[in-house]
């Protein structure tokens, strides 16, 4: 993703967003931008946006399992 980007600009332009609802939607479009990365290094050229999605979908899963041990520990 680049520096200047729209996801970005939107964020910015709004103020009144809750603290958690704008984590949350930065959390997500990283680890997109990540998984898009992941897919690239491993699929190369034949690499697409659903790849991105479904290894996105994949790293959301394993962050809250991470999440949910950390608690129990």
């Amino acid at each position: 993703m680049q520096a200047k980007n729209p996801f970005d600009t939107k964020l910015a332009l709004q103020k009144r967003l809750p603290e958690g609802m704008r984590a949350a939607l930065v959390d997500v479009t990283d680890t997109l931008d990540f998984a898009w990365a992941a897919v690239q290094s491993v699929f190369e050229g034949q690499a697409t946006p659903e790849h991105a999605l479904k290894i996105c979908e994949l790293m959301l899963l394993e962050r809250d399992r991470n999440l949910r041990e950390d608690r129990r520990d």
